[in-house]
C-alpha cells in the first residue's frame, strides 16, 4: 500500500480517537480524494457528520460505509442511532437488528462492546418514549436495555425514574437503592431518591439522602439546590 495512505489513515485514526474531529476530517477526506473506499473512512466521517449535526449526512456516509462491508456492525450501530434522532423509527429498529445479527459470535454470545453499544441505543429510545409520556413503550425499551448491560447504573436510574412518573414509588427505591449498594460512588441514584422520597412527602429521607451525597460530593450542585429547597419546607 502506498506510504502516503498508511500515514494518512493513522493520521486520520489518531485524530479522530482523540477528537479533534476538523482534523480528522481533512486527512479523511484526502484518502477519499485518493480513492481509498475503506469502510472505516466512512464510518469515521459519518460519526463527523454526527457530531456536527448533519444526521442526514451521516446516515448517508453511514449507508457508504455498509456499502463496503454489509456487517460492519459499529456502522449499523451508528446509522441506528442516527435515524433514530431523525425520527424514522422502523428503519432505525432494522439497523439495530441488523446489529444484532452481525455481532453474533460462536455459541450465540454477543461480544461486550457491542453488548453495551445496544444497552445504551435501547436506552435513548426509551428516553425519548419516556419524554413523550409513552411509559409502557419507554418501559419494555429500558428491559430490552437492562437485559444487555444489567449493570449499568445510569441505565437502572433511568428506569428508576420512569417507576417514579409511573406512581410505582417502591419499584423505583428498589431500583435506586440497588445502584446505591452496587456502584456507591455513583450519585445520581442518590439524588433522585431523594426526589422521590420529597415526592412522597418524607423530606427528612429526602434530606438524608441528600447529605449522603455531600458527603461523596461536596460541591454537588443538585444536592445542594434541592437542600436549599426541603430547608424551606422544614422552617
Amino acid at each position: 500500500m502506498d506510504s502516503a495512505i498508511v500515514e494518512l489513515t493513522h493520521l486520520g485514526r489518531e485524530a479522530f480517537n482523540d477528537g479533534r474531529y476538523e482534523e480528522a476530517e481533512r486527512y479523511l477526506r484526502k484518502l477519499l480524494d485518493m480513492d481509498c473506499r475503506f469502510a472505516d473512512i466512512f464510518n469515521m466521517l459519518g460519526a463527523i457528520a454526527f457530531q456536527k449535526g448533519d444526521r442526514e449526512g451521516a446516515v448517508g456516509l453511514f449507508q457508504e460505509a455498509l456499502d463496503v462491508n454489509p456487517h460492519y456492525t459499529e456502522a449499523l450501530l451508528n446509522m441506528a442511532v442516527a435515524l433514530n434522532d431523525l425520527g424514522r423509527y422502523d428503519e432505525a429498529e432494522r439497523a439495530f437488528e441488523k446489529a444484532r445479527r452481525a455481532s453474533r459470535v460462536d455459541q450465540g454470545t454477543v461480544d461486550p462492546y457491542i453488548k453495551g453499544r445496544l444497552a445504551n441505543v435501547h436506552a435513548d429510545i426509551g428516553e425519548i418514549y419516556h419524554s413523550l409520556g409513552m411509559l409502557a413503550e419507554a418501559e419494555a425499551e429500558y428491559r430490552k436495555a437492562l437485559s444487555l448491560g444489567p449493570t449499568f447504573p445510569d441505565l437502572r436510574t433511568r428506569v428508576g425514574v420512569l417507576f417514579r412518573d409511573m406512581g410505582r414509588y417502591d419499584d423505583a427505591v428498589a431500583e435506586f437503592r440497588r445502584v446505591k449498594e452496587e456502584h456507591p460512588h455513583y450519585t445520581e441514584a442518590g439524588i433522585q431518591l431523594g426526589i422521590t422520597y420529597y415526592s412522597r412527602g418524607q423530606v427528612d429521607l429526602a434530606v438524608e439522602e441528600w447529605n449522603g451525597v455531600l458527603e461523596r460530593s461536596p460541591d454537588n450542585p443538585k444536592a445542594l439546590m434541592y437542600l436549599r429547597l426541603a430547608e424551606r419546607e422544614q422552617v
